[in-house]
């Protein structure tokens, strides 16, 4: 059963699951395979054989094969989990395109880790989770009204109240409130244990150095 998505910044903060091994995509309005065949850098591509995120982890060689997501559903929504060298935070709203898409991304090597909202290809929402509220896109205000009765967005912010990594900290409370928020805002639940421990079936999303690198 699913299982809402703060488990989500759990993992991002936990010592079981490399944070670099879970960035999330999902959308509404089209297939697992429309998507992951619409953020792949290369076409066609291909649907292979269910793997677990450690196996998919593995096929990464880092020449030939940079980026590697499980594809899923879950409710309306579509869903990829892709792991090493994923651009969420570059990829490009015409994704969106007849769809809406959520894109929940790490940054695992350039913290804050983000949520985006794109919707039609535009950005509709994009803020960071932690170290502060400072929302953009077409409808910046679109949820907070609800990431302020959550908590997430308290009446003065200070950096020092969000520093800290472990479970108790402000930084994950945060995220867990604000990932909450977004989960009852879109009507999306993700099943962790499927995700994080089962077999998806995988796809081969990117084949070149990400722009970062």
């Amino acid at each position: 059963m699913p299982d809402s998505l703060e488990w989500i910044a759990e993992s991002w903060c936990g010592a079981n699951l490399d944070a670099g091994d879970l960035y999330v995509t999902c959308a509404r309005g089209i297939g697992p395979e429309q998507l992951a065949a619409r953020m792949a850098d290369h076409s066609p591509v291909e649907i292979g054989p269910a793997l677990t995120i450690q196996e998919a982890h593995r096929m990464v060689d880092l020449t030939q094969i940079y980026c590697v997501g499980r594809i899923g559903r879950s409710g309306e929504w579509s869903f990829i989990v892709e792991c090493v060298g994923s651009e969420g935070w570059a990829l490009d709203p015409a994704v969106s395109r007849g769809a809406e898409v959520l894109i929940f991304d790490p940054r695992p090597d350039d913290p804050p880790s983000f949520f985006s909202y794109h919707s039609d290809g535009e950005v509709q929402l994009h803020f960071e989770l932690g170290f502060g509220y400072e929302p953009a896109g077409a409808q910046p205000d679109l949820l907070r009204p609800a990431l302020e009765a959550a908590g997430v967005i308290p009446a003065e912010d200070s950096l020092d109240d969000w520093l800290g990594n472990d479970e108790e900290s402000p930084l994950l409370e945060e995220r867990r409130r604000a990932l909450k928020v977004v989960g009852e805002h879109f009507t999306l639940s993700l099943p962790r244990q499927m995700i994080e421990s089962g077999r998806l079936p995988a796809v081969v999303t990117r084949t070149s150095p990400p722009a970062s690198w």
